[in-house]
């Protein structure tokens, strides 16, 4: 939010773009950059986790079809050890950007507020699109064998095991585009080309529905959440849930 999604929404007429603007040591001598490295870090640091959860959701759709029978065990221990994984990655390969100063540039061409480092942060930058990328190619890797067991397989899969799947791979379409769009900001690092202007427009709502998705996706698959939602907010209309009753009755899966 204070490194991405404020400054990238904030023009030179906006409200904030005197902060912005005061929070750059070329301009403002007094500024010394505060505690802003370590929103910097965690701008860093979530993207890890933001990856990493898309893909675990990917493994665990993969071991739950080709291991249901000792599914939950297997992530008993696979889960907190990946965890521990995750947090060892973050920390350690985006430990570079606690030594720097950061800063707010303007952006003349996008008329908006972005964030900059003084020192040199390439080595973390480089980690962590060969995070993404890792992270991209092995929930596709995961997507597909599951669909593959899925042709193969005799017996009808449950439901709700389809419509979890059909998510995780949903999410990976979105972890895929979000990766894509990262990886195209690399080819015009000045922001100076339409394409570049345009990954830099879409990267904050592409963070946003790596974090969001999931729910969104769960209510469009299935029909039961949909009708617990519809009775959720308007239980008290009676048009509306006498509706609903008459939809769960003809629902006979999720």
């Amino acid at each position: 939010m204070i490194t991405l999604r404020l400054p990238n929404g904030t023009c030179k007429d906006c409200v904030l773009s005197d902060l912005f603007a005061s929070m750059n040591f070329k301009t403002n001598p007094d500024y010394t950059g505060g505690i802003l490295f370590i929103n910097y870090f965690l701008h860093f640091g979530n993207a890890y986790f933001q990856y990493s959860m898309v893909t675990l959701m990917s493994l665990n759709r993969t071991t739950s079809i080709f291991f249901y029978f000792v599914n939950e065990k297997i992530w008993s221990v696979l889960f907190p050890m990946s965890l521990g994984i995750i947090v060892f990655c973050a920390v350690y390969f985006t430990r570079t950007i606690l030594l720097s100063s950061p800063y707010f540039s303007y952006n003349e061409s996008l008329d908006l507020y972005s964030i900059k480092a003084d020192s040199d942060i390439l080595s973390a930058y480089s980690n962590v699109i060969n995070f993404m990328a890792f992270s991209v190619i092995s929930s596709v890797v995961l997507n597909t064998l599951s669909v593959i067991k899925l042709k193969l397989m005799t017996q009808n899969l449950a439901t709700i095991e389809r419509n979890l799947l059909f998510s995780t791979i949903a999410s990976s379409v979105i972890q895929c585009a979000a990766a894509g769009n990262t990886f195209l900001l690399q080819l015009d690092q000045s922001r100076s080309t339409m394409l570049g202007q345009i990954g830099q427009t879409l990267l904050p709502f592409f963070s946003d529905f790596l974090t969001i998705s999931q729910p969104y996706i769960l209510i469009f698959l299935s029909s039961k959440v949909r009708i617990e939602m519809i009775r959720m907010y308007f239980k008290k209309n009676s048009k509306i849930n006498s509706l609903v009753k008459s939809q769960a009755l003809q629902v006979g899966g999720v």
